[in-house]
């Protein structure tokens, strides 16, 4: 059985502070002047809708502030937020821990308090009424999260000169130093870098050169990421002065230079920082794409003179991000450049496949993919499957069909929301296209990209998504694979062995949160602990100490697969059976 094996690759994949994979380079440090600056490099996924926003003081706080986020300006108001400044010169930014070499349970958890205005109000509170570090530290030895931040690291400095770390595993404060850096190892756990290229760097630098302007970009370039995780943009603020400069896209020539008294004079406000780069490469590329197309695009993007790691990372982000992950066929060019520097790029192989075969050369984009086989024999990608694909023929042993209404004049149709190694095109079939996959048991929300463009089916139910993480939501269709359509009220109880334990609950479903460690039950007794969700039936999950090295031992689950526990699993004949766990299975210290 894989289930445990799949549950904890995922987790591995998805965990850290509360919705992106990041990998940020933070720094901090005190000039001659007595300046303190800090600085960050926004590392992750390319993501093209990063937010500024801006927050002037009210009659409830202190002080204005600003704060950068994913996705919406919503998740700079709120929990996701990923750092900021205030106008008492408090910063404070993130680091992801290296969750695939070590988790940390939340030291003290049991002695912590969730906020009364909740999680989502917790970052409003810290940056619109604390100036000092020394206050964060006190407020989050007294409350901490109802749900995440177990396997992320607050980055946090002040004007005053005094720098701290707040992470799972417990709290620092220094004073006197020249400067702090931190990437993703836990320094509360005195842990090594785990060969972090981007930490000695940041050292070096700032050992070895004068806290600066100049030396803060120098750092923020030497360490910038071009390849699969990139850096998206770069910020670096003088806490003393409120000086703010930006830099995106890797392009560290020209920056967009503020203070947070000029923001905040203009009230409260969110800007894309992409916005704020008029001449940037990457911008300018993608306005020719759309206004004169590829052809263009492509001879303006190899006419830029850029340095070599701006250039190799401004075209992977057109390959990756513009074209295969926008499922945008027209713009194939750049893969094919990017393919000439990286050819085992999986997917990218599996979108040029993809393309031959709907630009009607089928033999080419078999070859295509037996090509990349020998290439990279050890491979994941489901050659079979896309070979089938290509051929004309639906998954074997299918169990869900696909339909999309319409569109008889499309040159290609895809689904997106389905792995695209499983070959996610449709077929035109009777004046509709058509797909018929072999999906696992779960909950699936997708939708259609027509030519490029995202469309949903006219005589397929459209559901509105609410993320596991914030209070974001998205539109979709949604399947139902081996599960419940409808949700049932649902209480799941627990007894637990010492008085003191917290027990989180991972599984199945959004309201499990995919298998993320993070949410806590209710304390209704010294043992016991429970939690009410609305779930789909059969629910399955684990207990854990909020961290997948520590899981429960519950009785009568005694049974290991891959060094893990099976999971537990509830069903529409559950009646309220009260789970007991008789211990936990540490590996913290292996």
């Amino acid at each position: 059985m894989k289930t445990n094996q799949f549950i904890f690759t995922l987790v591995l994949l998805t965990l850290c502070c509360s919705t992106t994979l990041k990998a940020c380079t933070i720094f901090c440090g005190k000039d001659e002047k007595g300046h303190v600056w800090a600085g960050n490099n926004e590392d992750g996924f390319f993501n093209f809708k990063t937010y500024l926003n801006v927050f002037p003081k009210t009659g409830d706080s202190k002080y204005g502030y600003y704060t950068l986020s994913y996705d919406s300006p919503k998740n700079g108001a709120n929990q996701n937020a990923e750092g900021g400044m205030n106008e008492a010169g408090l910063f404070f930014d993130f680091n992801a821990l290296d969750a695939s070499r070590k988790e940390y349970p939340v030291k003290d958890l049991e002695k912590k308090k969730s906020f009364p205005g909740g999680d989502k109000e917790i970052y409003a509170h810290m940056m619109g009424n604390f100036e000092r570090v020394e206050e964060v530290v006190a407020f989050f030895a007294e409350y901490w999260f109802d749900i995440g931040f177990n396997t992320a690291q607050m980055h946090l400095a002040d004007k005053y000169g005094s720098f701290a770390m707040i992470g799972p595993s417990g709290s620092r404060i220094i004073k006197n130093e020249k400067y702090q850096v931190s990437t993703n190892f836990s320094i509360c756990a005195n842990d090594e870098t785990y060969g972090c290229w981007r930490f000695p760097i940041a050292t070096e630098k700032l050992e070895n050169n004068p806290i600066s302007l100049k030396t803060f970009t120098d750092v923020c370039q030497a360490t910038a990421q071009s390849d699969f995780i990139y850096t998206m943009y770069s910020n670096v603020q003088n806490l003393n002065t409120g000086e703010i400069w930006f830099y995106y896209a890797l392009d560290y020539e020209n920056a967009y230079h503020t203070t947070l008294k000029e923001l905040l004079s203009k009230g409260k406000k969110s800007y894309l920082i992409s916005s704020l780069f008029e001449n940037n490469a990457l911008n300018n590329i993608l306005k020719t794409l759309e206004e004169d197309g590829i052809d263009v695009a492509l001879a303006q993007f190899k006419n830029y003179d850029l340095s070599k790691k701006q250039k190799d990372g401004v075209l992977a982000i057109l390959a990756e991000s513009v074209a295969d992950k926008a499922n945008n066929y027209e713009a194939y060019p750049f893969v094919q450049e990017f393919l000439n520097v990286d050819p085992e790029r999986r997917s990218l192989q599996t979108y040029m496949a993809t393309r031959q075969y709907f630009n009607g050369d089928i033999a080419g984009a078999i070859e295509t993919i037996y090509t990349y086989k020998k290439l990279v024999p050890d491979t994941s990608m489901d050659v079979p499957r896309l070979i089938r694909r290509f051929q004309g023929d639906y998954d074997e042993d299918w169990n869900t069909e696909i339909e999309l209404n319409g569109y008889q004049d499309a040159k290609y149709v895809v689904v997106q929301g389905f792995d695209r190694n499983m070959g996610n095109i449709l077929f035109k079939r009777d004046g509709k296209w058509v797909g018929k996959f072999k999906l696992e048991p779960g909950i699936h929300n997708y939708s259609f990209f027509v030519d490029g463009k995202q469309v949903f089916d006219s005589k397929t139910p459209i559901k509105t998504i609410n993320s596991v993480f914030s209070e974001e939501s998205f539109d979709a269709h949604q399947l139902f694979v081996g599960m419940s359509e409808d949700a049932y009220r649902t209480t799941i109880r627990v007894k637990v062995p010492h008085k003191d334990d917290v027990v989180h609950i991972a599984g199945n479903q959004k309201n499990l949160t995919n298998w993320n460690s993070i949410l806590k039950m209710k304390k209704t007794g010294d043992y016991e602990r429970e939690i009410t969700l609305d779930l789909h039936f059969p629910a399955v999950f684990k207990f854990t100490r909020g961290t997948w090295l520590s899981e429960a031992i519950v009785k009568g689950n005694e049974t290991k697969t891959d060094g893990f526990y099976e999971p537990l699993t509830i069903d529409l004949d559950y009646t309220s059976k009260v789970f007991e766990i008789m211990n936990w299975e540490d590996k913290l210290s292996d």
